[in-house]
């Protein structure tokens, strides 16, 4: 299942790409994301994805890997893990794109989700409208981070 989110946000890219290597900001975005820890900077991280998907609770340890980086502009990891529980495995290519827009920055996430096993019988359709939902809301909530950022601190 392959999504693509596109954020345009009011923030330079300097600011946007030092927010993306801010792991545990990032993964707070994303919805059901704890324990999010760096094994190795900026190449391996953990981190523990729980979220309900039709009638299951599914809970994936991640172990999550960047495979490549054109500093400035492009991101891409791989995040892997298994729910012995429910006997599925979770793989999820992501690759971010980053470049100026006139009003800021455009970062598109691009989303490749393979999930095998006894979820993976749940029926695409089921699994592939909850993670287009789930990106959705990690589009949302890295968009409203940034644009706070940019924003700049609320006055006191």
């Amino acid at each position: 299942m392959r999504f693509e989110k596109e954020l345009v946000v009011g923030a330079p890219p300097e600011q946007v790409w030092a927010f993306l290597w801010d792991v545990e900001r990032v993964a707070r975005c994303l919805p059901g994301c704890t324990d999010v820890r760096t094994v190795v900077p900026h190449k391996q991280y953990a981190a523990v994805v729980s979220e309900r998907v039709g009638p299951f609770r599914v809970r994936f340890p991640l172990d999550i890997e960047v495979l490549d980086v054109e500093e400035g502009r492009r991101l891409a990891a791989q995040a892997t893990g298994r729910d012995s529980a429910m006997g599925s495995s979770l793989k999820v290519a992501i690759e971010l794109r980053l470049e100026p827009a006139p009003a800021g920055s455009r970062l598109v996430i691009l989303t490749d989700t393979t999930v095998l096993g006894k979820l993976g019988t749940l029926g695409q359709g089921v699994i592939q409208h909850k993670a287009d939902e789930l990106m959705a809301q990690f589009a949302r909530a890295v968009q409203q981070a940034l644009e706070a950022d940019a924003a700049g601190p609320a006055p006191g």
